[in-house]
């Protein structure tokens, strides 16, 4: 490497490039910027948290029958599941993915019965849980995209193969597995846990404890909330600000999904629903139920006909204290929608059904490498890097696909003239630390990190984070998942 002739901006800002009319387009926009880090954690703890409260309840009666409708998949007995409850509480069960540093959980909602499609999983949040280094990404997974069901081989949307498992079998545990190979597939992750939830049964469990109070973001109505027959409810309105709801205004709030504007989406109506899971996990650890058997007694009936998992009690404690104990600074919200443009919208033409797809241009690898590098997405806002950039081989195409590939994951790019000999590799070197950044471009760019900058080049750190050279392997922007 030489010289350094020029550098050109770009692009001018987080969402524009002006140069050669090059677009940028935020993977994180404006309109959907995941939510603080303490609401987040929030958000993981409630799961989790009112498992670990239905665990320590687990010594009243009828405890057999309820504990093996909860934990579904296992053939331990009672008195087995009893001491994996304390292997849990003392650190002494491992969970699948932590010695390799990642765990992680499907969670998914569904209606249950009295709502129509009872089993789909109208709500799918994956969990990716990086303990020691105290990192937490909950990405939400639309209901309309389209995918094959490993099981079935059949077509359709990804709310529908849990259905279909519990349908065939009628088991949860199966019906699980059919959604965890779906997601698996979808991303090319391992997924060894999932906890589902009947939101149904929350509005008994609701009123069991209380009401909740929950803060509406936004005001909002819903003109075409079904009644349990096949007409409407009234017009159901939503003020912004702290209401308290019992169990049926609740499970309104949670399921609303034909509002105008933004409450209209799914991914909103997601958000809603991790807040009322989120204010019922504080209402049960604020009554300090452990002490009062009847109630306690109660709710755990309600769970066990509308919760279930194949976490054992001893994975589910043991989890409950890796959250808890470690320091989760950074915990990020993300959302797989058509903000990251690589869904788009797609009406099946022998059904007229709406769906999402990969965008024209878009692969399988694309979107395994969304959800590889969820942490570094997730942290790239936060790092607002600035790249230098530019080819060895003087590839225009190639070029023109890393620089899509930079400013849709939210980085600033400017180009840079290269007069050195072509390179073999990609290869970046870091001005300023960012850790996310750098795992991103060795991830989805296979570059390699150098220890020494370009010579000849003079680089300001109030001016640029990070130096990225293009070389022979820039053809394929996208690195395939491990």
């Amino acid at each position: 490497m030489k010289n350094v002739d020029s550098v050109r901006p770009q692009t001018s800002g987080p969402i524009v490039s002006v140069n050669n009319n090059r677009q940028q387009v935020s993977l994180l926009s404006r309109g959907s910027k995941p939510k603080a880090p303490k609401r987040a954690l929030k958000i993981l703890l409630a799961v989790i948290g009112v498992i670990a409260v239905i665990l320590a309840g687990l010594v009243v009666s009828r405890a057999v029958d309820i504990s093996n409708k909860i934990f579904v998949g296992q053939k331990t007995s009672f008195f087995q599941k009893i001491a994996e409850v304390f292997q849990g509480s003392q650190g002494q069960v491992r969970l699948a993915g932590q010695d390799s540093g990642q765990i992680n959980i499907l969670l998914l909602g569904i209606g249950g019965q009295g709502h129509d499609g009872p089993y789909l999983t109208d709500t799918m949040i994956l969990a990716q849980i990086r303990p020691q280094a105290g990192e937490v990404v909950l990405t939400s997974i639309p209901r309309d995209y389209w995918v094959q069901n490993p099981e079935s081989r059949a077509w359709e949307k990804i709310n529908a193969p849990f259905s279909d498992g519990y349908m065939k079998n009628h088991d949860w545990n199966e019906a699980g597995q059919w959604a965890r190979e779906t997601v698996q597939q979808l991303t090319g992750l391992t997924i060894p846990y999932f906890a589902v939830v009947d939101f149904s049964g929350f509005e008994k469990a609701v009123d069991q404890v209380g009401g909740l109070d929950i803060k509406v973001d936004r005001t909002f109505t819903d003109y075409q909330y079904p009644d349990n027959g096949t007409g409407y409810l009234p017009p159901q309105t939503f003020t912004a600000g702290w209401e308290h709801m019992d169990g049926a205004r609740a499970l309104i709030y949670a399921r609303s999904r034909h509002a105008e504007g933004p409450e209209g989406s799914d991914f909103a109506r997601g958000v809603r629903q991790r807040k009322v899971i989120e204010a019922f996990k504080e209402k049960v650890i604020n009554l300090n139920l452990i002490a009062d058997a009847g109630r306690l007694n109660s709710l755990l009936s309600i769970f066990a006909d509308h919760f279930h998992t194949n976490l054992n009690p001893g994975e589910i404690y043991s989890m409950y204290n890796l959250v808890k104990e470690q320091n989760l600074s950074n915990i990020l919200s993300l959302s797989f929608d058509p903000s990251t443009n690589l869904i788009c919208p797609y009406i099946q033409p022998d059904s007229g059904a709406y769906t999402l797809t990969p965008c024209p241009g878009k692969t399988d690898a694309d979107i395994k490498n969304f959800f590889k590098n969820a942490f570094a997405i997730g942290k790239l806002a936060q790092e607002k890097t600035v790249v230098w950039m530019s080819s060895s081989t003087h590839n225009s195409p190639t070029y023109e696909d890393a620089n899509r590939t930079l400013q849709q994951a939210g980085l600033t790019v400017w180009e840079f003239s290269y007069s050195g000999q072509p390179l073999t590799q990609n290869v970046f070197y870091q001005v300023n630390p960012k850790p996310a950044t750098a795992e991103f471009l060795k991830n989805t760019l296979d570059a390699t990190e150098v220890a020494l900058p370009p010579p000849g080049m003079k680089l300001d750190p109030a001016k640029v984070d990070i130096v990225l050279i293009l070389g022979g392997n820039a053809s394929s922007t996208a690195a395939e998942p491990q």
